[in-house]
């Protein structure tokens, strides 16, 4: 957690937390024990710090700026947005749940987080799907497709993130993120072409995981006992 967070008691957001040796003696310990290691990383100079030191990827990137965006190209760090968690913050902010300290930093993020992941799509930073579920309601989670659409990326490019590329990052991809023979046969399906709307993708009705149907037809399958 190489910067400050939003629904802390911290003062800052975007304050860098860990110098850029501390960062690298802690990805390389987790990378020993092949870990795939995610920065929290609101703040511009946190981000930069945090790709010099070799992590996998950047949660959140609110406030990052060109020369992150370069660095991530150069290193090939991935970028999760998670524009749902500071969409859901800062209308709860609005809404008067969290202390002043907190609501500030909620309002402070939220409006800029959509734009951000839209500039790192255009500039060509590979982006994987990710939504911080912890802080809104588990469940909603299929929102961030809707978001990520409505920050500039395609329909298509985004499904990929949740699939293919979210393989590549957690170092999955030989086993899952593409409908591929040898894999596991994890599968879901709406009713509907999701790449013509993809709100679709909140409306899951059939659910496959390694071979076994969970849910058909928008119905829980009877399962054995």
């Amino acid at each position: 957690m190489p910067s400050g967070g939003v629904l802390d008691e911290s003062a800052s957001v975007d304050n860098a937390q860990m110098p850029i040796d501390e960062i690298k003696a802690v990805v390389a310990a987790a990378h020993d024990y092949g870990f795939t290691v995610a920065a929290h990383a609101h703040g511009a100079e946190a981000i930069r710090r945090a790709v010099i030191g070799g992590v996998d990827s950047i949660e959140h990137g609110t406030f990052m700026n060109d020369e992150d965006m370069k660095l991530m190209k150069e290193h090939g760090t991935w970028y999760v947005p998670t524009i749902i968690a500071g969409q859901f913050v800062m209308g709860k902010a609005k809404e008067g749940w969290y202390p002043p300290q907190v609501a500030r930093k909620a309002e402070q993020v939220g409006p800029v987080i959509m734009a951000t992941a839209g500039k790192a799509y255009k500039a060509g930073v590979k982006i994987a799907f990710g939504t911080d579920a912890g802080v809104y309601p588990h469940g909603d989670n299929a929102q961030e497709f809707v978001y990520m659409v409505q920050a500039g990326m395609p329909p298509m490019f985004t499904i990929q993130a949740a699939t293919m590329h979210a393989a590549e990052l957690l170092k999955h991809a030989k086993d899952v993120g593409s409908v591929t023979a040898g894999k596991y046969a994890d599968l879901v399906a709406v009713p509907g072409n999701p790449l013509d709307d993809i709100a679709l993708m909140k409306k899951v009705d059939f659910v496959m995981k390694a071979g076994v149907v969970y849910k058909q037809d928008g119905k829980p399958v009877a399962m054995q006992p």
